[in-house]
């Protein structure tokens, strides 16, 4: 088809772009000689930058510090027997955590007759933050063996592994530092707050989950979802997600919608990653479905969801997706409408609470539509107990064919609007708040005020069970495939085993 070679062709050019880009952002980096001149000697003036960048440390200026440790060294390389440890540290805290590793070893090479646990332990931790899980695990096994007690060592197994997509032995590691240091320690801490962070966003073993929607044109949608996750190959987790869906509207048949997926989650490499499910739906309805269908519903499709995801420099992430799926609206269902489509994203930290964000989508419909959408966002993140994003974000959608039926699809629609996520924690519960506001237009319309608010619940209760509750309405066209407005509410159990 025209319309794939055309996607494919244009997907091919921005990879190009893009890769062709990266050695610019990497330029703009601090380079690490890895020859050092030797017969530089500036002492005075060396040790004066060692106390600046001393001082920027100390108060989180990570990105001055190291810039200034580099020129001490520029003016006495044999400062790196006294400070390459330091630049280690600096270059991990500003999550550079390859270069990390290059100045923890460094210091290693540089000392090699002392014990260095500590320089041992960060190199443990800059080889897990960069995703060499596998190193980070053979070395943290290595401090767990010499010292049991060391309850942060024992909780960096425990994460590497489970990053590892190690789950079964990684909960366990962290579940018995959370068990034998009293609460209030820091092992005891923050071994509690990551299990919770764990269970409320990570993949578990079970989850059971319940959705319900309710359009405002009369559409309501429910569906119920298992999914079993395994761990195979050592580092991947093989998906078993039963599901079924049922579709009801005012005077029209019900529709449901049983679904058999299977998938793999794994990664490449420290820096890809990917996911890949596939599944067989059957939607069938006992009587046709609208005044104008004579057959009831029996529509058998496979579809599937894939994507790739590249962390091309620490503060730069990439994602490649694809996905075949049908239209769920009564009309598409009649008509047997679906969609593949072809997406990629990106996001770029390009500042310590500042990052941007774009993404981009073709589509090509069953009956010979396409569609174009494209979106972007520039977003402030605060850290701490109340944790604070918010921007602005614009998004962009328009249709080779407006309104051929069964679906929404204007010739052109936009939308631009503020959007604020809130997130804090009281013991093992967490509490998410996402709300946007902003004005939305489609080609022959006004200008419409729209928004959106959302809640999220999570409670640990047990060692090994999370419950959570999600609730929300989103007053946009883009909620929904027919262009209504959405309420929804969701309800999941998940367990780690």
């Amino acid at each position: 088809m025209k319309f794939l070679r055309d996607l494919v062709i244009k997907l091919v050019i921005y990879v190009v772009l893009l890769v062709g880009l990266l050695p610019v952002v990497v330029l703009a980096a601090d380079a690490v000689p890895a020859q050092p001149d030797t017969n530089v000697i500036n002492t005075p003036k060396a040790w004066e930058m060692v106390a600046k960048a001393r001082g920027e440390a100390q108060n989180d200026r990570h990105y001055d510090a190291v810039a200034d440790y580099l020129e001490a060294l520029a003016n006495d390389a044999r400062l790196a027997q006294t400070v390459a440890q330091e630049i280690a540290y600096q270059k991990l805290w500003r999550e550079d955590a390859d270069k990390a590793i290059f100045y923890f070893r460094r210091h290693l090479a540089l000392h090699p007759d002392e014990v260095n646990r500590d320089i041992r332990k960060g190199l443990a931790q800059a080889y897990s933050w960069s995703g060499r899980q596998e190193e980070a695990v053979a070395l943290y096994r290595e401090l767990v063996a010499e010292d049991g007690s060391d309850g942060g060592a024992r909780l960096g197994l425990g994460r590497s592994l489970l990053w590892n997509n190690e789950m079964h032995e990684g909960y366990a590691v962290v579940r018995s530092v959370e068990d034998e240091f009293p609460a209030e320690s820091p092992p005891g801490r923050e071994s509690s707050d990551f299990l919770l962070t764990v269970m409320d966003n990570y993949t578990t073993h079970l989850g059971l989950h319940q959705t319900a929607s309710w359009d405002s044109d009369g559409l309501d949608i429910y569906r119920s979802t298992a999914q079993g996750h395994f761990e195979v190959f050592g580092n991947m987790l093989l998906q078993v997600a039963p599901s079924a869906a049922l579709f009801i509207m005012p005077d029209q048949a019900k529709v449901a919608a049983p679904r058999f997926q299977m998938g793999l989650v794994g990664s490449i490499n420290h820096q890809w990653s990917f996911h890949a499910y596939g599944w067989v739906e059957h939607y069938f309805s006992k009587h046709p479905i609208t005044n104008a269908s004579t057959e009831k519903l029996e529509w058998t499709r496979p579809g599937g969801d894939l994507w790739l995801t590249w962390i091309a420099l620490p503060n730069l992430r990439l994602d490649f997706g694809g996905s075949s799926m049908a239209l769920e609206t009564f009309q598409a269902f009649d008509k047997q409408l679906d969609f593949n489509q072809a997406s990629v994203s990106a996001d770029w930290r390009f500042a310590r609470h500042f990052t941007l964000g774009g993404s981009g989508i073709l589509a090509d419909y069953s009956d010979g539509n396409s569609k174009r959408a494209g979106s972007g966002h520039l977003y402030w993140k605060r850290e701490g107990k109340l944790q604070i994003i918010t921007g602005p974000k614009l998004t962009y959608m328009d249709y080779s064919l407006s309104y051929p039926g069964g679906y929404w699809s204007p010739d052109w629609v936009r939308n631009g609007s503020w959007r604020l996520m809130l997130e804090t924690r009281r013991g093992k519960m967490i509490f998410k708040f996402d709300g946007s506001i902003g004005r939305e237009q489609e080609q022959g319309s006004d200008s419409l005020t729209v928004g959106g608010l959302s809640g999220h619940w999570g409670w640990r209760f047990g060692d090994r069970t999370l419950a959570s509750l999600d609730a929300g309405y989103s007053r946009s066209k883009f909620s929904s495939a027919s262009g209504y407005n959405r309420k929804f509410v969701g309800l999941n159990l998940k367990v780690m085993f």
